[in-house]
């Protein structure tokens, strides 16, 4: 803090001679000091404001893996069902069996109606369960 004075001093000696008579010294420490308050001040709310930062990307990546998680697992599951949906349309057509053929219609349908979605929430507490096994 000396050094910070002198500088002040020392700027303020190279002025008029007017001015070091009118400078209050008190009031120049004041400042200095208040200053030194603020300075520190701010770097602390930077800090702060940083580790929230931190925080919140780390979250967002956790939130990241979950979702890549729920759409590998899910879209698995759909992708499993459609090649046996589309293996059995393909039989159907080769043997000419209707019924076959309105079974696996109806499950493709099915399937690229539903919203792939729809179970994400419940999907989403799960996995923030730690004692939760997810089964495939």
């Amino acid at each position: 803090m000396s050094q910070a004075l002198r500088k002040i001093g020392g700027t303020v000696a190279k002025g008029s001679g007017k001015v070091v008579a009118t400078v209050d010294p008190l009031a120049v420490v004041t400042e200095v000091i208040k200053h030194l308050e603020t300075r520190q001040e701010e770097k602390t709310k930077r800090e702060y404001i940083w580790a929230k930062r931190d925080v919140i990307v780390t979250e967002l990546n956790n939130e990241k893996e979950v979702v890549l998680s729920y759409f590998e697992h899910r879209f698995a599951e759909r992708k499993g069902a459609l090649e046996q949906f589309y293996s059995l349309l393909h039989r159907a057509v080769d043997t000419g069996n209707d019924q076959q053929l309105e079974t696996a219609l109806n499950g493709i349908l099915g399937i690229i109606q539903e919203n792939p979605l729809k179970d994400f929430a419940e999907f989403r507490k799960n996995m923030a369960d730690p004692n939760f096994v997810l089964e495939l």
